[in-house]
């Protein structure tokens, strides 16, 4: 038994940095993947915390580990993870919603298609959007940026310290602000566009009624809305990257702050 007691002494602690890392997998971009088999998050999960847990200061706070106080310990945990994926997952989501007010705007609510990422169906633009906001967040960086975050909260907090007043839900309430925001500027072009066709086709019906303007104005608004939202990609790109970039940085002032309410 004298052989296994140093390895038992580590069970507890590895439990608990890699239930940190599982609650990271529950919204970060990528890592929650559907695609992504169960057995495969969990297996990768433990993967990255065995390559990270010899490195890491690994202390507790002061609270009591035994059978009963393990469960809220562990809890705490997965707060930290879902927190950090939760951040870094909001510009996807802010440019599939600007896809689905500019599809919804078209008359393209039925043409939906499978989206993998979030295992339900999706107008096609919001999934274009969608995979451009993913290119995005891969493209600066995110994903890295995202794990580095969560590998500072081990220095800013021990295990077991996370406190419920510690979710930066004021953090949330304003991002989802700015996410709502930048989904209208995002959709605005083709949204102003189509509203104008709309305006067109009323006029022409007053003044051709003869002219079938709904099975006309249907596809024109399809066609004029696709043209207004691929002529403005790259403005839509640079905006998301930006917003990417800026929310990012917010993720890591959250995990400074950490240490500042821990000291």
């Amino acid at each position: 038994m004298t052989g296994i007691e140093p390895f038992i002494a580590h069970v507890v602690p590895f439990t608990l940095v890699a239930t940190r890392l599982l609650g990271l997998f529950i919204f970060a971009p990528i890592l929650t993947s559907a695609s992504i088999p169960t057995q495969a998050r969990v297996f990768l999960a433990l993967m990255f915390t065995a390559a990270i847990y010899p490195s890491i200061p690994v202390h507790f706070a002061e609270v009591n580990i035994d059978l009963m106080g393990l469960l809220p310990i562990l809890i705490s945990e997965t707060l930290i993870g879902v927190c950090v994926g939760l951040i870094a997952s909001i510009p996807i989501m802010t440019l599939q919603l600007a896809g689905h007010l500019t599809g919804f705007q078209m008359g393209l609510s039925m043409a939906t298609v499978y989206n993998p990422e979030f295992d339900t169906n999706s107008d096609v633009v919001g999934e274009t959007l969608f995979y451009l906001g993913f290119a995005i967040f891969l493209t600066v960086g995110g994903l890295e940026m995202t794990y580095a975050a969560l590998l500072s909260t081990f220095e800013n907090v021990p295990l077991g310290g996370m406190a419920i007043s510690s979710v930066p839900l004021e953090t949330y309430i304003g991002l989802a602000n700015s996410g709502f925001e930048m989904a209208l500027r995002v959709s605005g072009p083709a949204m102003a566009m189509v509203f104008l066709v709309m305006v067109a086709m009323g006029f022409v019906m007053k003044t051709m009624p003869e002219i079938n303007v709904m099975s006309v104005g249907f596809a024109v608004k399809i066609v004029v809305g696709l043209l207004a939202t691929i002529m403005a990609l790259q403005v839509i790109a640079n905006v998301a990257s930006d917003e990417t970039i800026r929310i990012l940085t917010i993720l890591g002032e959250w995990v400074r702050g950490l240490s500042a309410r821990g000291s």
